[in-house]
């Protein structure tokens, strides 16, 4: 009976031996596998990986990084069975249903890989990388509203993760919020630059820049036409930050302060544009009329001369300088102005009504009448034709003290433009 029991524990003490030998080994090779993993030895990796799960079947971590090579391999088929052999053993492994998620992703299998992450995303600790990839997949899918929200969702736990500000820089230059997609591609160069080259980003930048600055225009443009004109300056004003330089920006910024009486702050921008390029007729034309404003007439007659210096075919700077020689009694000099400006557009009605007052003060009443009827033939708008109208009457009656009186004030043209693009075609010292 002694001897039996002796044979007994010699038996269990080798039977026990081996399985501690088993599991040694399993261990060992898992090891390895990781750092063959970790050294870029997928193939290596596989084999031992292969080997852990060999020994012991139920090993869902092995399964796990077997998958994490075959993902790295870009064998997404292999990485998603290996994960979900893990889930079998394991349900709860949120590791392995990240990977198979990212995988699904990575094979193209969409709705699959939202499954996997949206449940993960449920759960109480964070993951960057699943909230990564949830942008990437909904922006595959083209619902940019939720790739924003998990990119952004994402970069609140790691403000470096280069993939996911990539994403939602490129979701918002799809969505055409420009003011979004430059801040985040000036973040994702800030991350960038301590990893390498970002000559890429900065042309995007610019070229985001240029796209940006465009809406604003053309957003400040639709503002003003709709009567918003202080609306239309902040946009603009936005801008001139992004693009100090532009000229059509600062030109109608000009125009639209003087359109509000801001007659110091037009002159300024008109300074700044006249800074930027001394070789815009237009520029120096409507800085007079800003100066004139300003009551200070010698400098505005410096810059209408300026400006025709630069085009001698801007009908608009003439009539504007001979209202200058009108007001301070040159009578000759504003007719040979008025001229000039009919000569160069004839379908311009105050330029008849400008020169009309002319001939008026020397007493030409017939050439005064004759103007009037050519600026009636010009004109659409009722109101105003029916006081050329009434002017005609009155030269035809002899009586013209009245004209005298109020006809230069009243048909003083400034700030007209002769680009479709300039708001407010003619800004009237009236309006």
């Amino acid at each position: 009976m002694r001897s039996v029991f002796v044979l007994l524990v010699i038996v269990l003490v080798i039977s026990f031996g081996g399985v501690v030998s088993a599991q040694q080994e399993a261990v060992d090779a898992y090891n390895q596998g990781l750092e063959a993993l970790n050294q870029g030895r997928l193939d290596e990796a596989v084999n031992l990986f292969s080997k852990a799960i060999e020994i012991d079947p139920v090993d869902h971590y092995a399964y796990n990084n077997r998958g994490v090579v075959f993902k790295r391999k870009g064998e997404y088929e292999n990485a998603i069975r290996d994960y979900t052999r893990a889930l079998e053993i394991k349900p709860d492994y949120l590791a392995a249903k990240v990977n198979r998620g990212i995988a699904r992703y990575r094979k193209g299998d969409f709705d699959l890989a939202l499954d996997d992450l949206e449940s993960v995303a449920s759960k109480k600790k964070k993951d960057a990388a699943v909230f990564a990839t949830l942008g990437l997949i909904y922006k595959e899918k083209g619902d940019l509203d939720q790739a924003a929200k998990n990119l952004k969702v994402s970069l609140t736990i790691n403000k470096n993760l280069v993939t996911a500000q990539k994403a939602l820089a490129e979701v918002y230059e799809t969505k055409k919020d420009y003011e979004k997609a430059l801040d985040s591609y000036i973040k994702l160069k800030a991350v960038l630059g301590k990893k390498g080259d970002t000559q890429d980003i900065d042309q995007r930048i610019d070229r985001l820049r240029i796209s940006y600055v465009k809406e604003l225009y053309d957003q400040g443009l639709e503002n003003y036409r709709l009567g918003n004109a202080k609306k239309a300056a902040a946009l603009w004003t936005n801008g001139l930050k992004l693009d100090p330089n532009n000229l059509q920006i600062l030109r109608d910024l000009g125009l639209t302060y003087y359109k509000l009486g801001q007659y110091q702050k037009a002159l300024e921008i008109f300074d700044r544009a006249i800074d930027v390029d001394a070789g815009k007729s237009e520029i120096f034309r409507v800085r007079g009329d800003t100066y004139y404003k300003l009551k200070k007439i010698d400098k505005s007659m410096e810059d209408y001369d300026k400006a025709l210096a630069i085009n001698s075919n801007d009908s608009i700077c003439y009539n504007n300088r001979g209202l200058l020689f009108h007001e301070s009694g040159n009578l000759d000099r504003a007719y040979e102005d008025y001229s000039k400006a009919i000569s160069i557009d004839s379908s311009n009605p105050s330029f008849f009504e400008n020169r009309a007052l002319i001939y008026i003060n020397k007493g030409e009443r017939v050439r005064a009448a004759e103007d009037y009827r050519r600026a009636l033939e010009l004109t659409q708008d009722e109101k105003v034709r029916k006081g050329l109208t009434s002017k005609i009457s009155i030269l035809g009656g002899g009586n013209i003290n009245g004209l005298e009186q109020t006809g230069l004030s009243s048909e003083r043209l400034l700030g007209s433009s002769s680009s479709d693009s300039i708001p407010g075609q003619q800004l009237s010292p009236n309006q």
